[in-house]
C-alpha cells in the first residue's frame, strides 16, 4: 500500500494556513499620535448592530401612572445592570465551589491513539528473516486515577471556594443595598428638582410683581429710574435661575432613568411622596446602631468570609510541603494492520495498576514561599477587615448625627419660609405705599427665594439621610415575606 508523502501533507497544510491568514480580520493601529483611528467597515457594521442596546429599548414597564418610590425600586431591581452583574458573579463562585469539590472524585480519562511505523533495514546476512516494518497501530486507552491522601490540600481548596461563594453572596446583598440607596437618592433628587423648578417660577412671579410695582411708581414720579433698573435686574436674575432649575430638573430625570435601568428618553412620571419627612428614628444609642451595623452589613460579612477563604488557602498551600498518595489503573486495546509480509503481533490488551506516593522534597523553596505568600494575604485581608469595621462604625456615627441635623434643618426651614413670606408681603405692601425702599423689597424677595430653596433641600436631605443611615447599618434591603419580596428601608 502506497502512503502519501510528507511533502504532500506539508503543502496542503501550508495552503490552508495561507487561506486562513488571508481571511483574518486584522485592523491597523492609528497612523500617528495625532491621527484619529478610522475603524474598518466590518467593525462599523458590528457597532451598528448592538443587541444590548436593542434589549434596553425593549424594556417595558407600566407608565400609565406616575411612579412611586416603591415602583422605582422594583423596576431597578429588574433592570439595573449592577445587581445583575453581582448575581452572575455569585453564580460563577457557586460553579467554582462545585469545581473544587470535584477533587473528591476519581478522574476517568478515555483517549485514543493511532501510530504508523515504517522501517527499512538492509541486512548484511541475507539468510536472516526480513525485519522491515510497515504497520498501523491503533486503539483506545482508559485511565483512572484517584488521590487518596494529600494532608489537607483538597479540603483547604474546597473551604476556600466555599468562603469565596459566601463572600460573593454577601457582596450581592450589598449591591442590592447600594442600588436601593441610589434609587432613593435619584428619586428624592428628582422630585426636589421639580419642586425647585416650581420655586424658581414662584421667584420669577415675585420679581415680576416687584418690577411692575417699580415701573408704576417710576411712571408717576414717586421713585427714580434706579428703582426700575434694580427691579429689572432682579427679574433677569430670576429668569437665569429658572433656566438653571430647568436644567437641574432634566438632569435629575435622566439620573432616575439611569438608576432604574431605562434609556434617558424613556417616558415616565414621578409621583411626589405624600408623607412628611420622618421626625425621629429609633431611640437606640449610637453604640447600639454601630453594633447593628457590624451584625447586618453584608460588605463586612463578605470581608469576614474572604478572610476565612484566605486562611483556607494557607492550609491548602501547606499541604504541598508534604507527600501525597494516589492510586490508579489503565487499560489499553491495540489493533494492528500490516502492509508488508511481516506480521509479528495479533490484536492485544494491556492492563496496569499502581499505588504511588509523591513528595516534592525541594523546589527552590517554591512551596514554602507559596505558603508564606498565602499567609501574608490572609493577614492583609485581616487588616482590611479591621479598617472596614472602623470605617463602618464612623459611617454609622456620621449618618446618625447627619439625620438628626437634617431633621432640625427641615424644621427650621419651615419656620424660615413662613417668616420670609410674611416679611416679603410686608415689604411689598410697604414699597407700594412708600414706607419701604426698593432695596428692602429686593432683600425680602431674595430671602424668600432662599427660604424656598432651603425648605426643598432640607426636605430632600431628611429622606436621603434616613436612607443613608439604613444603608450604613445594613438595614436597607429586601425582606422575604409570604407574599413575595418587599422593600425595607427601616
Amino acid at each position: 500500500m502506497k502512503m502519501p508523502g510528507a511533502t504532500k501533507y506539508l503543502s496542503a497544510a501550508l495552503a490552508a494556513a495561507l487561506v486562513l491568514a488571508a481571511g483574518c480580520r486584522s485592523p491597523n493601529s492609528p497612523s500617528g499620535p495625532g491621527e484619529i483611528w478610522d475603524p474598518p467597515e466590518w467593525e462599523k457594521d458590528s457597532q451598528a448592530d448592538d443587541p444590548v442596546w436593542a434589549a434596553l429599548r425593549e424594556k417595558k414597564f407600566d407608565s400609565s401612572r406616575p411612579l412611586t418610590l416603591a415602583d422605582c425600586l422594583k423596576i431597578a431591581l429588574r433592570n439595573n445592570p449592577s445587581s445583575r452583574k453581582a448575581w452572575q458573579e455569585t453564580r460563577g463562585a457557586e460553579a467554582e465551589l462545585k469545581q473544587a469539590r470535584s477533587q473528591w472524585y476519581p478522574t476517568l480519562t478515555l483517549s485514543g491513539e493511532a501510530s504508523y511505523l515504517k522501517q527499512n533495514f538492509k541486512l548484511k546476512n541475507e539468510e536472516l528473516p526480513d525485519p522491515d516494518t510497515d504497520q498501523l497501530t491503533y486503539g483506545p486507552n482508559l485511565k483512572i486515577t484517584y488521590l487518596l491522601l494529600d494532608l489537607g490540600g483538597r479540603s483547604g481548596a474546597i473551604e476556600e471556594a466555599l468562603q469565596q461563594l459566601l463572600a460573593a453572596n454577601y457582596e450581592f446583598n450589598r449591591s442590592i443595598q447600594d442600588l436601593l440607596l441610589d434609587v432613593e437618592k435619584a428619586y428624592h433628587g428628582f422630585y426636589s428638582s421639580r419642586a425647585g423648578l416650581d420655586a424658581a417660577r414662584a421667584d420669577l412671579r415675585d420679581s415680576e410683581t416687584g418690577r411692575e410695582a417699580a415701573r408704576q411708581k417710576f411712571k408717576v414720579g414717586l421713585v427714580s429710574k434706579l428703582d426700575e433698573l434694580q427691579a429689572q435686574s432682579s427679574y433677569d436674575e430670576s429668569l437665569y435661575e429658572l433656566e438653571a432649575a430647568r436644567e437641574a430638573f432634566k438632569t435629575a430625570r435622566a439620573a432616575v432613568a439611569r438608576v432604574i435601568g431605562l434609556p434617558a428618553d424613556a417616558e415616565f412620571e414621578i409621583q411626589e411622596p405624600s408623607n412628611e419627612p420622618p421626625g425621629d428614628i429609633s431611640r437606640a444609642e449610637v453604640s447600639e446602631l454601630i453594633e447593628e451595623g457590624m451584625r447586618k452589613r453584608p460588605d463586612i460579612a463578605a470581608l469576614r468570609a474572604t478572610l476565612r477563604a484566605k486562611e483556607a488557602a494557607v492550609k491548602a498551600a501547606a499541604s504541598e510541603l508534604w507527600p501525597d498518595l494516589s492510586v490508579g489503573g489503565e487499560a489499553n486495546k491495540y489493533w494492528y494492520q500490516y502492509y508488508g509480509e511481516n506480521e509479528p503481533y495479533e490484536d492485544s490488551y494491556e492492563y496496569s495498576g499502581y499505588l504511588s506516593i509523591g513528595w516534592e522534597i525541594f523546589s527552590g523553596f517554591s512551596n514554602l514561599n507559596r505558603k508564606r505568600a498565602a499567609a501574608a494575604e490572609a493577614e492583609a485581608v485581616r487588616e482590611e477587615l479591621r479598617e472596614a469595621e472602623l470605617a463602618a462604625s464612623a459611617e454609622v456615627w456620621t449618618q446618625y448625627y447627619a439625620f438628626n441635623a437634617a431633621v432640625g434643618k427641615y424644621k427650621s426651614s419651615r419656620a424660615l419660609l413662613a417668616s420670609a413670606q410674611a416679611s416679603y408681603d410686608l415689604a411689598l405692601e410697604g414699597y407700594k405705599t412708600g414706607l419701604k425702599s426698593i432695596l428692602d423689597l429686593l432683600t425680602a424677595q431674595s430671602r424668600l427665594s432662599g427660604a424656598r430653596s432651603k425648605l426643598i433641600g432640607s426636605r430632600k436631605d431628611v429622606f436621603i439621610a434616613l436612607a443613608e443611615l439604613a444603608h450604613a447599618t445594613g438595614s436597607l434591603g429586601i425582606e422575604k415575606t409570604a407574599g413575595g419580596a418587599e422593600v425595607n428601608d427601616r
